[in-house]
């Protein structure tokens, strides 16, 4: 059983299920996007000097749900417009500082919902021009689950995370404007570089479902080396209740109703496997797949061949660098 259609135009439907994502130009007005901007102004009188920040992270309740339903006040023109037997779920600010620890980790979202019979996607809107410089979301075209079916939870690994860096070859920045939305299936893989452009990048992110589909969540105990899930259902607002996020959402939810236990083992690829299911994926989705290059055979010391091979990934492969060579793929300088 599939998912019932969510957009009322259908070419935007049939793109969704074939790309895992839709860019739709002019979602939010100039007016709500201002509003919008106001809004982050009003609620961030102090911003930090670094980093990249999600208004999930936060610990003040309050000001999650305030932000949470203005948004989905905001949005109902755009929701109406595009969306149909939906409900709407969630919404947060999400804003880069200009530095270069501002970027986003390759991941999927969270399931949320039972994605084989229901579908959440998570509307991303920026509230400034998206360019290469200050940070634009990238996309793996193809990776949801239609294509690659996976249950997906903090406590779980990512099937490219062995291999992390064919995964990061393959991703198709998005470069839209103020308000435009990008509106992702909650499965598909995406990431985003540090914004090194001198400004703030601002963006909203918000979700919707197929209409009063049931919120789930998974969890695995990282104490146990057994692949049991048990299942949670969840209130639609369970994601602001997390008090402290990056402790609460490894540990046993504190919220929601235990439904039992499933068997469930992550899929986990590396090398060719990993760069033909990649591949699969994105000619499905009509784009190009690109070619692994060989690196240019350079004489090293065997103590430099022994030093690489103990770095990790995130030394060998920095957001900068990938952001140099996605840039020369674009522009080709």
């Amino acid at each position: 059983m599939s998912a019932p259609d969510i957009f009322k135009d259908i070419a935007k439907q049939k793109t969704l299920e074939q790309q895992g994502f839709v860019v739709i130009p002019n979602f939010l007005n100039t007016e709500e996007i201002n509003l919008m901007d106001q809004t982050f102004e009003k609620l961030h009188k102090e911003l930090p000097s670094s980093g990249f920040f999600a208004g999930s992270y936060s610990s003040d309740f309050e000001y999650k749900k305030k932000v949470s339903e203005e948004i989905k006040v905001v949005y109902n023109r755009a929701y109406e417009t595009h969306f149909k037997d939906y409900t709407p779920f969630g919404g947060a600010f999400l804003f880069k500082m200009p530095s270069p620890d501002s970027d986003l980790f390759i991941h999927q979202d969270w399931t949320v919902v039972d994605e084989s019979k229901d579908i959440a996607l998570n509307i991303w809107v920026p509230l400034c021009d998206i360019s290469m410089e200050n940070g634009p979301l990238m996309v793996l075209p193809g990776s949801h689950y239609d294509n690659f079916p996976t249950l997906r939870a903090p406590t779980m690994r990512y099937f490219f995370d062995q291999d992390y860096e064919r995964a990061i070859r393959q991703l198709e920045p998005i470069l839209v404007n103020a308000g435009t939305a990008v509106v992702l299936n909650q499965s598909l893989v995406h990431y985003s570089p540090p914004n090194r452009s001198g400004k703030i990048r601002k963006a909203i992110t918000a979700g919707i479902k197929t209409k009063d589909a049931q919120m789930i969540f998974h969890f695995k105990d990282p104490n146990k080396d057994e692949n049991v899930l048990e299942k949670f259902e969840m209130d639609d607002d369970f994601f602001i209740h997390f008090e402290n996020f990056f402790e609460d959402i490894y540990k046993r939810p504190a919220v929601g109703k235990s439904v039992g236990f499933i068997d469930y083992t992550p899929p986990s690829l590396i090398g060719k496997e990993l760069e033909k299911t990649l591949k699969e994926m994105k000619t499905s989705a009509g784009f190009s797949y690109i070619p692994e290059e060989k690196p240019p055979v350079e004489e090293t010391s065997e103590e430099t061949k022994e030093e690489e091979k103990t770095l990790p990934f995130w030394k060998i492969y920095t957001p900068l660098n990938i952001l140099r060579e996605i840039k020369l793929r674009i522009t080709g300088s």
